[in-house]
């Protein structure tokens, strides 16, 4: 048996987030709010895929999920990653066990909640893809978890997890990928590592290297959005506005009441996350931040709600099944850029 004994925050929602700053807490007794390491994150990628089910995937973000957010922080925090993905369930499994023997805590990523008997409002009742959990031991029949929506630690038998981990996780990942995060040295100055994180994200934003992401990505969605129609299919319209819709999410991925029968049993604005963007600028400001977090704050709750008129006029060319009057989105697409791209520079 091998148990690391880490500090754990329960915050809901938060479960990408949530193993590395146990992880950082337990090296320097200082925490990262997640709320701040996950959704300073927010920004603008278009994704073209002729193949694809949903040819042109649209995320109102940087990337802020598994191997991305990892990336994204590994040298501002100041770890190493050991990742793998794909490989056989006894093979992961050997592997995560020696890097716990090596006091490296790991993040399993991908899991069905379907699968996690601690879960118990979905434990062989409802599946929940995607989940994320932090391995911190394990015995001879069960992994020992910190799971973000529970105190202590949670076991998992290993008939389970390799039932929770067999299917990769929507292109984002494969089947029992894992992520051993080795934090020898890290900047042990929380401020300082939240103004590099957010300032970084910024000028992505602003100056981004590709075309398809950050303000670039937003423009060149722009002129070209207006042709799509003569293009795609309607239906593959539909997937396209469905795909635009569910990643606005602010809380989950997620469609609105309007388009799902309202079975969403939480609330979800569809602000993609700039309200919870702005909610941790606000409450950390004084602790971490800046006085310009205060006006970059009002700048994102304002975005946010054009990102809400938007989905609602998505929506309703859906179940009018209209797909052809694309140019009235665009003066709302601009308005975010404009917006959004103010905010951003107040960050710098």
């Amino acid at each position: 048996m091998k148990i690391l004994e880490l500090p754990h925050r329960t915050i809901d929602y938060l479960c990408p987030a949530n193993g590395l700053c146990d992880i950082y807490e337990w090296k320097t007794q200082n925490r990262i709010p997640e709320e701040l390491l996950f959704f300073s994150r927010i920004g603008f990628q278009m994704i073209s895929q002729k193949s694809a089910v949903t040819p042109k995937m649209i995320f109102f973000s940087h990337g802020n999920i598994g191997k991305d957010l990892l990336n994204r922080w590994k040298d501002i925090i100041g770890y190493n990653i050991i990742s793998d993905e794909g490989k056989s369930f006894r093979t992961t499994l050997s592997g995560i066990k020696q890097l716990l023997d090596n006091d490296i805590p790991t993040i399993l990523f991908g899991l069905d909640m379907y699968y996690l008997p601690y879960q118990l409002n979905f434990y062989h009742a409802r599946h929940i893809p995607g989940h994320v959990v932090l391995m911190v031991g394990y015995d001879d029949n069960v992994v020992y978890v910190h799971d973000n929506s529970k105190d202590d630690i949670q076991s998992i038998p290993l008939n389970d997890l390799q039932a929770a981990w067999a299917n990769g996780y929507m292109g984002i990942s494969k089947k029992n990928t894992y992520f051993g995060i080795d934090l020898n040295t890290p900047d042990s100055d929380t401020s300082d590592i939240i103004a590099k994180g957010i300032e970084e994200n910024a000028n992505f934003y602003l100056n981004s290297p590709v075309s398809f992401m950050g303000k670039r990505g937003i423009e060149k969605f722009m002129k070209e959005f207006p042709t799509w129609k003569n293009i795609f299919t309607e239906s593959e319209m539909k997937k396209i506005y469905l795909h635009i819709i569910e990643f606005t999410g602010s809380v989950l991925p997620g469609l609105p009441d309007e388009l799902n029968g309202g079975l969403s049993k939480i609330n979800n604005p569809h602000q993609a996350s700039r309200d919870m963007f702005s909610a941790a600028l606000l409450k950390y400001r004084d602790k971490f931040g800046t006085s310009a977090w205060q006006s970059a704050a009002g700048d994102f709750q304002r975005s946010g709600k054009v990102i809400d008129m938007l989905v609602k006029e998505f929506t309703n060319d859906i179940l009018n099944d209209s797909f052809s009057d694309n140019d009235k989105y665009l003066a709302l697409f601009e308005k975010v850029r404009n917006i959004e791209e103010n905010a951003f520079r107040k960050l710098l």
